[in-house]
């Protein structure tokens, strides 16, 4: 194992730990998975954190992958928990979002709507399909909604401005 892949794994084991000490039992570290990667720690429902331990801070990259990761895992919060040079606890790390997804935190800590442009959108995202013919034909985010990805169709009978 490379140095900086060890000093990877090093990190995301000392957060996975602090978040199970923290009371998230179920927290985890998750495989490699390249393009589709889903972020670094599993186990939080709807929430994809992506673990860096890196001499030289690269925030809005990573950042930016974060929400990939996040959109690829249909998560709702993205962040980034990366190591501050001499703290060794995750407690004493920082842990890094987009001001768009600290936005959708704080309405969800107050108990606040999200937007209407943003209902609109949660709205269409779980939509009954009156043109598919199989037994579970419900669509998010364009796509039918299945255990395994071979039964899944190609209907875009929901997609919206006629995007899949």
């Amino acid at each position: 194992m490379s140095r900086s892949k060890a000093k990877g794994t090093a990190a995301e084991t000392a957060v996975v730990r602090y978040l199970q000490a923290a009371g998230f039992a179920q927290a985890e570290r998750r495989t490699l998975a390249g393009v589709q990667d889903r972020g670094d720690i599993a186990g939080i429902p709807g929430v994809v954190i992506e673990v860096k331990n890196c001499a030289r801070q690269e925030l809005p990259a990573w950042v930016a992958e974060a929400e990939i990761e996040r959109d690829n895992d249909n998560a709702t919060l993205g962040v980034v928990w990366h190591k501050l040079r001499g703290k060794s606890s995750p407690a004493d790390w920082f842990v890094t979002m987009s001001g768009a997804q600290f936005a959708q935190l704080l309405r969800e800590q107050q108990g606040l709507p999200a937007p209407a442009a943003e209902r609109r959108k949660l709205l269409t995202l779980a939509t009954p399909c009156a043109v598919c013919t199989h037994p579970f034909n419900w669509h998010v985010a364009g796509v039918c909604q299945f255990d395994d990805e071979k039964t899944r169709c190609d209907c875009i009978a929901f997609a919206e401005d006629g995007a899949a």
